[in-house]
């Protein structure tokens, strides 16, 4: 695989998650009327298992490709709890996204998760590699602030 395909892959993938993330809320959003938001919010990540659990053991067969004793040892404590995070996300949108709409809740989420990923990258945090804000980092952060801004005015 050359490079260029590696980045195309890469940018395809990441397309298919932004349209995933983008209708998932609305979906949520939805099924929250009609129930609750957390009973959307459980259902999200009960039905997202099985699949999950299937793509698990087929790349990792069964789990054995995976060192568990040096895993455990050498992951730090934070690195296991990202669906934690995961669950406040999918529960936030399910709660806000009928109140505000799509388009403001998700570029809210955008901006926000650029600027922290930013900041990731700034100190490296996380075992990240580390990653200058440069001014023109800044300034295309300021034109997402200020696009979410007359999105959500406007």
């Amino acid at each position: 695989m050359t490079a260029l395909s590696e980045v195309s892959l890469g940018v395809i993938l990441l397309i298919i998650g932004g349209f995933c993330t983008g209708i998932q809320g609305p979906m949520n959003g939805r099924l929250a009327m009609s129930t609750s938001s957390s009973f959307a919010s459980f259902l999200t990540f009960i039905v997202g298992f099985w699949p999950l659990l299937i793509y698990f053991l087929a790349d990792t067969k069964g789990g054995k490709t995976i060192d568990w004793p040096t895993a455990t040892r050498n992951t730090p404590g934070y690195a296991w709890l990202g669906g934690v995070f995961g669950i406040i996300f999918v529960l936030i949108v399910a709660v806000v996204i009928h109140r505000r709409g799509a388009a403001i809740t998700n570029g809210i989420i955008v901006v926000t998760q650029l600027i922290v990923s930013v900041i990731v990258d700034q100190y490296g945090a996380f075992d990240n590699e580390q990653r200058e804000c440069t001014g023109l980092r800044g300034g295309g952060l300021a034109c997402m602030i200020v696009g979410i801004a007359l999105v959500t005015l406007y």
